[in-house]
């Protein structure tokens, strides 16, 4: 039933000489762990775990999880972890971090060494039913930028992020006390928005980009 992706194999990054038995069948436990519920609390925290361990697996594991589903139980760990931080607020910087960190980085890792991941966490952070507002609202901004003699954007605030939403938490999180949270939060927005300056700019404003 698992489908073994071909980096694994001798495709991008060649890395079939690295890769062994032994890490096959790692990532098939990984991500049949990835796919339990996550209304168990116990087998919630087998999942944190699994984050804990992505941190250190090879590049290749974004094509494995991706073909076999389990990069968006991922993006549901960063769904729930961000809204216990930033929601419920756990009060103490030292557990914002150990909440939210692991899953962020684990993310960034995936997205920038796989298109596919970066795909599918990219729209659940954006998704396509607001994008076309979006980009409205970007083309009138930058149009704007022009007419007042501006290079690239300058809305202070994010263009398409409304409350309560995944990228609403993760704008949060880039201005966190702690350094940790809110550099992860960058990194992983700066990748989901192509590294491209006036794209992160629109989507979390210009001071949280400074």
């Amino acid at each position: 039933a698992y489908c073994w992706c071909a980096a694994g194999r001798g495709g991008r990054g060649g890395g079939s000489a690295l890769w062994t038995e032994t890490d096959e069948h790692v990532g098939i436990v990984l991500c049949e762990l990835l796919r339990y519920p996550s209304s168990d609390a116990r087998l919630y925290e087998i999942k944190l775990a699994v984050v804990s361990l992505l941190l250190n697996a090879p590049r290749e594991y974004g094509d494995y999880l991706y073909n076999n589903g389990g990069v968006e139980p991922l993006v549901e760990i960063l769904a729930y972890q961000t809204s216990l931080v930033v929601v419920e607020r756990m009060g103490g910087s030292a557990e914002d971090a150990a909440a939210v960190v692991p899953i962020l980085l684990a993310l960034l890792r995936l997205v920038e060494s796989d298109g596919s991941v970066m795909k599918v966490v990219k729209e659940s952070v954006f998704p396509l039913d607001s994008e076309i507002t979006f980009e409205q609202m970007a083309a009138a901004e930058v149009e704007k930028g022009r007419s007042e003699g501006k290079v690239g954007a300058k809305n202070m605030a994010p263009l398409d992020a409304p409350r309560g939403t995944l990228r609403w938490r993760l704008i949060r999180l880039m201005t966190w006390m702690d350094s940790s949270v809110k550099r992860s939060a960058c990194e992983l927005l700066w990748a989901l928005c192509d590294g491209n300056p006036t794209q992160f700019v629109l989507r979390t404003g210009f001071g949280n980009a400074i």
